[in-house]
């Protein structure tokens, strides 16, 4: 068989290629004719199988589709573009507060300086830098309340509020009004250290859901 001849069956559609079959198996007896029955019949039900099993794979794509276009919130370019500026911001200050809250009361035990003016000088460094990054966190979250679901704002208030406890556990090494020994004053309890530890668990956590959400997240040009 020529390539012309090949080019020709093959642009055939089935019911011409079957009638052309057709007419071969006539010229070639009642056998052929049998035979040519169970290849139609087979065609038509493989054809079927294949088209039931496309159509699946297609309703699933669509289904995956339709859930995914129902999982997006749409929003304005600008509210999108202010809502990730105010995030971010948030973020920065948050990090600084928490990076500042554990060096002042470290996950674990932290090596204290020999001598005792130094230890002073340090732990007082330590505390201006914790308390100013606090107040900062704080002026950001509650300058921009109106504008932070409350499900995200209650966590970073929660966060905010353990910086504070801490802060406040550090401090008591100046206070005068307690009669307790300076050593003891001085002395971190095993909470304060495992505070924070879930400070920035927390802070991850929250991030977690923060990167979530602005993915689900489409913008309206």
């Amino acid at each position: 068989m020529d390539t012309s001849t090949i080019t020709t069956v093959v642009s055939l559609g089935w019911d011409s290629l079957l009638k052309l079959m057709g007419s071969i198996v006539l010229s070639l007896g009642g056998g052929a004719a049998v035979a040519l029955f169970i290849f139609h019949f087979m065609a038509d039900r493989l054809a079927e199988r294949l088209k039931g099993k496309y159509q699946l794979e297609l309703d699933k794509k669509i289904e995956g589709y339709k859930a995914n276009l129902d999982n997006k919130k749409y929003v304005t370019k600008t509210k999108f573009d202010t809502e990730f500026d105010l995030y971010r911001k948030l973020s920065k200050v948050y990090f600084e507060m928490i990076k500042c809250s554990s060096i002042m009361i470290p996950q674990g035990y932290a090596k204290i300086p020999a001598d005792e003016e130094t230890r002073k000088k340090v732990d007082e460094e330590h505390y201006n830098a914790a308390r100013k990054a606090v107040v900062i966190a704080q002026d950001e979250l509650n300058g921009n309340a109106a504008f932070i679901p409350k499900t995200f704002f209650d966590r970073y208030e929660e966060i905010r509020r353990l910086c504070v406890i801490q802060l406040d556990e550090f401090e008591e090494r100046w206070n005068a009004g307690t009669l307790v020994p300076q050593q003891e004053k001085e002395k971190i309890s095993r909470e304060a250290y495992k505070r924070t530890g879930e400070i920035n668990e927390k802070f991850r956590d929250l991030n977690g859901e923060l990167r979530k959400y602005l993915d689900e997240l489409d913008v309206i040009e």
